[in-house]
C-alpha cells in the first residue's frame, strides 16, 4: 500500500509518495474474528461484499454471518476442491457457486445482489448470476465471523484483506475501479470495511464494526510484494482512475 505525504520544496506543496506495509489477516485454520452484530451489519435491499484472499485449503467460509442457525448471508466460501467460489444468502438459501478460484493465489473476489439478482466477481469478471427476488435480506443477530462461518467446521485457511460490505450494489465498473485502493471508509454505502493494517480488525467505517474476540489469536502478515494496493488520491478527480492494468503488475 501507498500513502501519500506532502513535501514543501522552495514554497511549494509537493505530492510524494512513501512506501507502507500493506497487512492481511493471517487465516490458520483456527483463527477467527468474531464483529458483533449491528443493524449497518444487515444490509436489506442490496448487498455487495468484497474481499482480497489468499487461501490455501479446499474448503471453507471466509465471511459468514452464518452462526448457530441464525443465517443472513456466507461470502466468500470455497468449493469444488479449492476451484469454486460460493456466495449465500438468506431468506430461503439461496446458493450461486461459480468456477475460477485460484488456490495459494490472491484474488479479488465481490458477491453482488441488487434486489433482483446475485452476481459474482472474480478479479473484477462477472463469473456467474442467478435471480433472487426476495423483498429483503434476513436479518438476525448472529455476528459476523472472519475465517469461519456456520460452526468451526468451516476455519479458512490462507489470508484475506481488505474487506467491504456495502449496503448498495455495486457495478462491475465501480468494482473495477476500486478493487486495487484501499478505500478511505467514508465512501457512501460503505457499511463496513477492513484493512487490517493497523494489527487490528478495526472498522474502518463510523460504524464501529469492530472485530475483538472469536477464535485463536490473530496475526497480521505483511502482503506488501505480492499485494501492492494503493491508497485514494488526494485529489477528488482522481479516485476512480484504476485499470486493469494494476491487476496485471501483481500477477
Amino acid at each position: 500500500m501507498k500513502v501519500l505525504f506532502m513535501i514543501t520544496v522552495v514554497g511549494l506543496i509537493i505530492p510524494s509518495m512513501i512506501w507502507a506495509q500493506n497487512l492481511a489477516l493471517e487465516l490458520d485454520g483456527e483463527t477467527a474474528i468474531e464483529v458483533p452484530n449491528s443493524d449497518s451489519l444487515n444490509p436489506k435491499n442490496a448487498i455487495t461484499i468484497e474481499a482480497w484472499m489468499n487461501m490455501s485449503k479446499p474448503v471453507g467460509e471466509c465471511l459468514a454471518k452464518d452462526w448457530g442457525g441464525k443465517r443472513d448471508y456466507i461470502f466468500p466460501e470455497i468449493v469444488q476442491g479449492g476451484n469454486g467460489l460460493r456466495f449465500v444468502l438468506w431468506p430461503g438459501t439461496k446458493i450461486l457457486d461459480v468456477p475460477g478460484l485460484k488456490p495459494n493465489e490472491w484474488q479479488h473476489v465481490a458477491g453482488v445482489w441488487d434486489g433482483k439478482e446475485m452476481r459474482t466477481y472474480i478479479d473484477g469478471e462477472e463469473k456467474g448470476a442467478a435471480a433472487f427476488g426476495a423483498k429483503e435480506l434476513a436479518a438476525t443477530d448472529a455476528s459476523l465471523y472472519i475465517g469461519v462461518g456456520d460452526s468451526q467446521n468451516w476455519f479458512c485457511t490462507g489470508a484475506i484483506d481488505e474487506i467491504r460490505i456495502w449496503s448498495v450494489a455495486r457495478t462491475e465498473a465501480e468494482i473495477n475501479e476500486f478493487m486495487m485502493k484501499v478505500l478511505n471508509g467514508d465512501e457512501k454505502g460503505l457499511n463496513a470495511h477492513y484493512t487490517f493494517d493497523g494489527g487490528n480488525a478495526n472498522d474502518n467505517t463510523k460504524n464501529g464494526n469492530d472485530g475483538d474476540g472469536g477464535f485463536g489469536k490473530p496475526n497480521y502478515v505483511d502482503v506488501t510484494k505480492d499485494l501492492d494496493l494503493q491508497s485514494l488520491s488526494v485529489e477528488p478527480g482522481d479516485k476512480l482512475t484504476t485499470t486493469w492494468a494494476w491487476v496485471k503488475k501483481i500477477r
